[in-house]
């Protein structure tokens, strides 16, 4: 279903009769050319973010408790976390991007200054240092829009977060430093910037909500290492700190209504 110069792409062998998967991994993602010459089915799991094109065939996903056919030429993004089960029909094939330079690869031990740590640990410290930068930049920017629309309450919890962030971000960088790891400073996706209140916050709980679910995952693979996770797991109660003020907010501005919510935050 694809080209030769396709066929020049390493092989990934998933032991499933009838698949086959070419997969490249770059500097930032992992690219994957998936073909299912007969039905295949993944039970459910969960990754890096993900957006998918399908090239033949069809596909079924179930995320949610919610089943959507893709057909050739529509395209899905699977945000990071999100635990998902797809079932891929004869005569299928798709690409695959995902937002994780090492995606499928075994977990192993790697030596950092003589430190023997689990990769996914390392790999989500930096993870963390480039993301959690953006997202402190993306709550500051915010804040300041919000301040000029007069909602300095919502503004100063804005602010705040933005404070505790580049505190982990710091305390991630002090820890790779003292594990003898290289730290390195990648490009920062872009973000969206709302000048809405209520899109922002919707936005944002969204984001916290399906970064904790990965952040989980680091947070149990550190356990081995007490100092890398108490700094982990400290993020990991603040996240989750402010995605449940996230989902209270937006409970209360279903119940009062937008406009009171506005005057709260005045």
């Amino acid at each position: 279903m694809f080209p030769d110069i396709i066929k020049k792409v390493p092989v990934r062998d998933y032991g499933l009769d009838g698949l086959e998967v070419h997969v490249d991994h770059t500097p930032i993602g992992t690219v994957y050319f998936v073909t299912a010459e007969k039905e295949v089915v993944f039970p459910e799991h969960s990754h890096a973010a993900q957006w998918t094109i399908v090239v033949t065939g069809s596909c079924t996903f179930t995320a949610n408790g919610e089943t959507k056919v893709y057909n050739a030429g529509e395209t899905y993004f699977i945000p990071a976390g999100l635990k998902h089960q797809i079932t891929l029909h004869a005569g299928y094939s798709e690409v695959d991007y995902v937002d994780d330079p090492r995606d499928g690869e075994p977990d192993e031990k790697i030596f950092c200054g003589g430190n023997s740590m689990d990769n996914k640990v390392i790999c989500g410290l930096q993870t963390i240092v480039t993301e959690l930068s953006q997202q402190a930049d993306g709550h500051l920017i915010h804040a300041r829009i919000f301040a000029s629309q007069g909602l300095t309450k919502l503004a100063k919890q804005y602010e705040e977060h933005a404070t505790e962030e580049r505190g982990y971000v710091v305390k991630c960088i002090d820890r790779l430093i003292d594990l003898g790891c290289e730290v390195k400073l990648e490009d920062k996706k872009s973000a969206p910037v709302c000048k809405d209140a209520v899109e922002y916050l919707k936005h944002d709980f969204q984001l916290s909500k399906n970064g904790l679910a990965w952040l989980k995952e680091i947070v149990c693979a550190a356990q081995e290492d007490p100092t890398t996770f108490g700094i982990l797991r400290d993020y990991y109660v603040d996240e989750e700190r402010d995605m449940y003020w996230a989902e209270q907010q937006l409970a209360l501005i279903e119940l009062i209504g937008k406009q009171n919510w506005f005057v709260q935050q005045l």
